[in-house]
């Protein structure tokens, strides 16, 4: 059976404390340029399982939605918020999606805090 490999990647050093449960974290600067970016997506599709913070997911989603589609066997990729920011906009995201798959604007009930 293959090993489970879990990758984190994120630019904030709260992703630090991920390598206590044995994962490999990737720190990366805060704004990516090309080469980051390629290291990246090479870094996710190496593994089995990828934690990215939302903003570094921000920055590489139109490159992994390119190679993914290709991809027979793409790893779990989940989205993690940042500590500076407490949400992320995938579920925006999977919502507009749905909506288009659907050929309906799906109603949005935001829970009211």
């Amino acid at each position: 059976m293959e090993a489970l490999s879990v990758v984190v990647i994120g630019s904030s050093p709260t992703v630090d404390s991920l390598r206590l449960l044995g994962f490999e974290v990737v720190r990366v600067p805060e704004k990516l340029g090309k080469a980051e970016e390629d290291e990246v997506v090479a870094k996710i599709l190496e593994s089995r399982v990828a934690l990215v913070e939302s903003e570094v997911y921000a920055s590489v989603a139109e490159r992994l939605r390119q190679v993914m589609s290709f991809v027979k066997e793409p790893p779990l990729l989940v989205v993690i918020p940042s500590s500076e920011k407490a949400s992320t906009r995938r579920l925006e995201e999977l919502y507009n999606k749905l909506s288009m798959a659907l050929g309906v604007r799906l109603r949005w009930a935001k829970k009211e805090e």
